[in-house]
């Protein structure tokens, strides 16, 4: 069962999303105790790792989780930038881009500096259908759709912010509660079945946090939720070809010797999920992208017109499960090429998180995150469902 832990919630306003001017600012506003940690206040996930003890399966699972939503918070202080916009920014190559005191964009500055974005909000939502229903599909988009309207009230939000093209095409459809894959389908093949955007794939890795021992699931799970919004085999191989490996990394101890063997596995099974809906030209560049060979360059990260491609973000996601850097060094080169760098950071980040642990990530960017109290109790809850941690009274509903 696991080491023993509890802890309580409660409810209140925060801002989330909206203007920020920033984050040395933001730090000297009124904390709200409930979802924010005040300066000297003793970290929920720190204790819970003293409590349990060199417990090395949390400890990547608890990767996963902040990789993603830490890699997603860095991200955004570069999407949208081309890279040499970037250099212009920050021209000493050698010098890690600040967090959480990066310099403001006209897209960033819609968020507190240190917030994560949609990327991990619906990483949540995913999180919060399969602990609350199974992962029933039509409760993962009844909660997308209310997050698209309201976001997350207890933090402050108006709205879901920096949603996709194809998300809100598909989720605007009349019909999509009612069927949310077949209209999902609907746009897709009405769109001549050319879009394969990386919506689906910035979010998955919640599937492997939760059916990491339990790899049909896993499976059925990650097709199911990415379908939801993203029908084209290019999105289902990027999202099993992730989850495949985040399962196989929460799993084990994986040194540098059996990545590859990893990597190879996951990719043959994913074409063989696949099966004759995924063309071999599409499996040809599945391939390519997920080689062991791929530079950050080779992806082209800010190509023009093309910074959403599923592929770029799966890419994004095997160059940080190969890294031998730190996580700042891996995130930092990462997002320095720019393009969609939040959702590419957040895959980098959960899939780095995942093989090295909560142990190597950054304490301080990692404190840095607003609303990380808010987080840390959704994950432990989390865990305590899944029965990787004890409690003699669960009290942090999702």
């Amino acid at each position: 069962m696991g080491c023993a832990f509890s802890e309580s919630e409660n409810n209140a306003l925060h801002p989330h999303s909206g203007m920020a001017s920033s984050y040395n600012h933001n730090r000297q506003r009124k904390i709200n105790p409930d979802i924010s940690y005040g300066p000297d206040e003793t970290d929920l996930i720190e204790s819970l790792l003293i409590s349990c003890g060199n417990n090395t399966l949390i400890d990547r699972l608890l990767g996963c989780a902040y990789g993603q939503a830490l890699g997603d918070a860095y991200g955004l202080s570069t999407e949208f930038e081309t890279y040499e916009r970037i250099v212009e920014n920050y021209p000493e190559k050698s010098k890690l881009i600040p967090f959480p005191d990066y310099k403001l964009t006209g897209h960033s500055c819609r968020w507190v500096q240190g917030d994560w974005t949609d990327d991990t909000d619906q990483w949540i939502l995913i999180l919060e259908t399969i602990l609350e229903s199974n992962a029933d599909e039509k409760v993962f988009a009844r909660k997308l759709k209310d997050w698209i309207r309201h976001g997350f009230p207890v933090l402050g939000d108006q709205g879901g912010m920096g949603l996709g093209a194809n998300v809100s095409q598909v989720v605007s459809r009349p019909d999509y509660l009612d069927d949310p894959i077949e209209t999902s389908r609907s746009v897709w093949e009405k769109g001549n079945r050319k879009a394969a955007p990386n919506g689906a794939v910035m979010r998955c890795s919640a599937v492997a946090l939760v059916y990491y021992n339990d790899l049909e699931r896993l499976k059925s799970i990650t097709i199911s939720m990415c379908k939801t919004t993203h029908c084209d085999p290019r999105c289902i191989a990027s999202c099993l070809a992730v989850c495949l490996v985040v399962a196989e990394l929460i799993n084990k101890n994986v040194d540098g010797d059996s990545i590859e063997s990893i990597v190879r596995k996951s990719q043959e099974e994913t074409i063989r999920i696949l099966g004759t809906d995924f063309p071999q030209d599409q499996i040809e560049a599945f391939l390519w992208h997920t080689n062991a060979s791929r530079t950050l360059n080779d992806l082209q990260l800010d190509e023009h017109g093309k910074i959403g491609y599923t592929y770029k973000c799966l890419g994004s996601g095997f160059y940080g499960l190969r890294s031998k850097l730190s996580f700042q060094q891996t995130l930092n080169d990462l997002i320095r090429h720019g393009g969609d760098a939040d959702t590419n950071g957040a895959v980098c980040g959960t899939m780095y998180g995942a093989r090295y642990g909560y142990s190597k990530l950054p304490a301080e960017w990692l404190r840095a995150m607003p609303y990380k109290k808010w987080f840390d109790k959704k994950i432990i809850s989390c865990l305590q469902q899944i029965k990787v941690i004890e409690s003699k009274k669960i009290s942090t509903p999702l």
